[in-house]
């Protein structure tokens, strides 16, 4: 599971230090690589485990090939999809039509999703956590019920 945001860098070839917290998860489970995607609700990079990508495959697999909007967001976000391996160093290129979608500048936020990750430029994630949520639309964790 991946939780926590972490503050890091993007370097001009696209290489990012994935936050050790997140390889350490990555290599408990056995996850030797990751799949970096287009997050399909803002610009942002949506980071799965092998596994969890696997998952997203055969359910893509088992889809109905007459369901014209399921084929569409397939095409769009899957086909976004590049399997990348840690360097060395923790770090993961991020491929150049990935940065662009996301819009990545220098400083970039990582963000732990419990089964995936998300990677952000750090002025796009602020402004969507200072962004207020319509109060029907919050999820109340803690309450009754």
């Amino acid at each position: 599971m991946f939780f926590g945001t972490f503050n890091h860098a993007i370097d001009a070839k696209g290489r990012t230090s994935l936050p050790a917290r997140f390889r350490e998860a990555l290599a408990g489970a056995g996850e030797p690589r990751i799949v970096l995607m287009q997050y399909p609700h803002w610009p942002a990079i949506q980071a799965l485990p092998q596994s969890v990508w696997s998952e997203l495959v055969k359910k893509v697999m088992e889809a109905s090939p007459l369901d014209a909007r399921w084929q569409r967001n397939v095409l769009r976000f899957v086909s976004s999809a590049h399997e990348v391996d840690l360097d060395v160093h923790g770090r993961v290129l991020v491929p150049p039509p990935l940065r662009a979608w996301a819009r990545l500048s220098r400083d970039v936020v990582w963000v732990g999703m419990g089964r995936t990750m998300h990677l952000y430029d750090k002025a796009t994630y602020d402004e969507q956590m200072s962004s207020e949520i319509p109060a029907d639309q919050v999820v109340d964790f803690f309450g009754k019920g």
